[in-house]
């Protein structure tokens, strides 16, 4: 007996296959679906097809063209004895002779003994069992489109991505990750999926946000109360809430720490911002200093000398006046030992926030603080743009609320928050 093994795209070119290496007499032995490639269980699905026949098989000699059939039947035709007229057979009779003629074993099954045609009954039933298996496997071939963040068993990608994207990285996509990210995170979590084993959507997500949770840098500056003085400014464009964020490190920074705070503000552009900041004052107790220009920023650092923390408000600058962020610097220089924190909106478009990032590198940013997460379906363009540029995440906010509304988030945090198919993430 001669068995093989074929690996097809669907049953039916299985089929195909093992007719034309084995003949019409092959027998179906088992069916299976695998998965081959780099991606294991997220390859695409192939049928495994083992079959075997009792001897080696050659493929016959190409059998000449038909002869076309007439345009009507006749009841005399000739016969394949010499002279002959069979005027018992139509068209149809002969026809089935011919075929009989280029295929002796399909004649041969009509005068089998009772025991070969059960065997010949028994292979036709298989072969409609697995013409009906071929017909359900085909849906295989072309998974329903993955709809963030509901993940289908295959992972495919998101409805409109690029066809030829691995499903791991369309998978990520469809969180706001963009495509150049996500392949990094494909990358380093493929040998992991490759070896896991009846992996779901739940262990996909567990992997992924582990890879991701590696990408991310974080700063928790607020854990301890620092043995010396800390000095931290607010930067950023104009509408990210800056005054508020401040007021929410102040806030949090009483409440867990105590201690003493000074209050500077250099905003005196902005319409009532000085006013904003002394109520925060007032309501915290803290006292507030107005810098006007660069020279009087020394006087008020030197004047909350005895501060634990001083926190730094600044008016929002636009990214495209190279002149307002050099303002800015004049302010902030690097001798005064300040911590600049630049704060981006997650709800601003990535091309705008990659903008924002360049400009402001003028000065030296210390950290990141993203702004309203709570606005966001989907959070990617924190890794989007901390992958690029390296620094550090120190604060997330998501709401208005003093001080509730502010997180010091962990990488695994960020890592569940871009992930997170449940919501708003936690406050506190």
């Amino acid at each position: 007996m001669q068995v093989k093994v074929f690996e097809a795209k669907d049953m039916a070119t299985g089929l195909k296959m093992v007719k034309e290496a084995l003949g019409p007499d092959a027998l179906i032995l088992s069916t299976r679906t695998i998965r081959n490639g780099s991606f294991g269980m997220l390859g695409k699905p192939m049928m495994e097809i083992t079959a075997a026949v009792d001897t080696n098989w050659q493929e016959p000699e190409p059998a000449p063209e038909p002869p076309a059939r007439p345009a009507a039947r006749t009841r005399l035709v000739p016969s394949r004895d010499r002279g002959a007229a069979r005027p018992d057979l139509t068209y149809e009779d002969l026809w089935r002779e011919s075929e009989s003629d280029r295929h002796p074993s399909a004649a041969a099954g009509r005068d089998l003994p009772a025991a070969g045609r059960d065997i010949q009954s028994e292979l036709a039933e298989l072969r409609t069992l697995v013409k009906g298996l071929a017909s359900r496997m085909s849906t295989l071939d072309a998974p329903p489109g993955l709809r963030s963040p509901y993940v289908e068993p295959e992972f495919a990608a998101p409805a409109g991505h690029n066809a030829a994207m691995d499903p791991v990285t369309g998978f990520l996509t469809g969180y706001g990750i963009n495509q150049e990210t996500a392949q990094v995170v494909a990358r380093f979590t493929r040998e992991t999926i490759d070896k896991a084993r009846h992996l779901d959507s739940a262990g996909l997500i567990a992997i992924l946000r582990t890879a991701i949770a590696r990408l991310f840098s974080t700063v928790r500056v607020l854990d301890d109360r620092p043995d010396r003085q800390r000095r931290l400014s607010l930067i950023g464009p104009t509408g990210v809430g800056k005054t508020t964020t401040l007021a929410k490190i102040a806030a949090h920074y009483l409440g867990r720490h105590g201690g003493r705070i000074g209050l500077i503000t250099i905003d005196t552009y902005r319409i009532a911002a000085v006013e904003q900041l002394k109520v925060y004052g007032e309501i915290m107790r803290l006292p507030v200093e107005v810098v006007l220009a660069p020279q009087e920023l020394e006087a008020a650092l030197d004047k909350f000398s005895d501060v634990d923390l001083i926190l730094i408000d600044t008016a929002g600058r636009s990214p495209k006046s190279g002149l307002d962020i050099e303002e800015l610097a004049a302010f902030l220089r690097p001798e005064l030992g300040i911590d600049n924190h630049l704060l981006l909106s997650a709800t601003t478009r990535e091309r705008e926030l990659e903008e924002t990032v360049r400009r402001f590198s003028v000065l030296p940013i210390s950290n990141f603080i993203f702004s309203k997460i709570d606005e966001c379906d989907q959070l990617g363009v924190l890794l989007n743009i901390h992958y690029k540029n390296d620094t550090p995440i120190s604060f997330l906010t998501n709401g208005q609320r003093v001080p509730e509304d502010l997180l010091m988030p962990t990488p695994a945090d960020i890592a569940a928050l871009i992930l997170n198919d449940h919501g708003s993430p936690k406050h506190g």
